[in-house]
């Protein structure tokens, strides 16, 4: 199935699973954990994943400039990032050595700084940190990733 992620971002069509923007957003604790082709779509960035094949992303510069400018999807990217945080709050599996949520944490903070603002990446960064708290069993490469997003 063909998508318009301009549309999807707005919650007005489906993704290529057939799931709107707020289908999702209802996603169960192991649904978000398990399902791996949705953070790519509701936290675009303008280059391919290396984690899914699915080849959704912010190709056409067009396609870039009027999803930046649309005060309804800044919204939504918005809700999407605090869907993600309450995820984060009930869980704490994400918080490892090593796990795939710490790469998710690193493209919402890319796709924040891109189509929204660097204070809006700052802050969720720093809640991010917040969470993590003193002692920190994530790897230093995560962080350095986060801190360079």
């Amino acid at each position: 199935m063909q998508m318009d992620l301009y549309k999807f971002l707005k919650n007005e069509e489906k993704d290529f699973q057939g799931r709107f923007l707020s289908d999702v957003w209802s996603f169960t604790d192991d649904e978000i954990e398990y399902n791996h082709d949705f953070i790519q779509l509701i936290f675009p960035l303008n280059k391919p994943s290396e984690a899914v094949d699915h080849n959704i992303y912010l190709k056409d510069v067009n396609e870039f400039l009027k999803i930046k400018s649309d005060e309804i999807i800044k919204k939504n990217i918005i809700n999407s990032k605090e869907w993600f945080i309450q995820f984060l709050e009930r869980n704490n599996q994400w918080k490892s050595y090593s796990d795939h949520n710490q790469l998710r944490i690193t493209r919402i903070i890319e796709c924040l700084r891109l189509l929204i603002s660097d204070d809006e990446a700052d802050l969720f960064y720093s809640t991010i940190l917040s969470m993590v708290g003193k002692k920190v069993n994530i790897n230093e490469i995560t962080l350095d990733y986060w801190s360079n997003a």
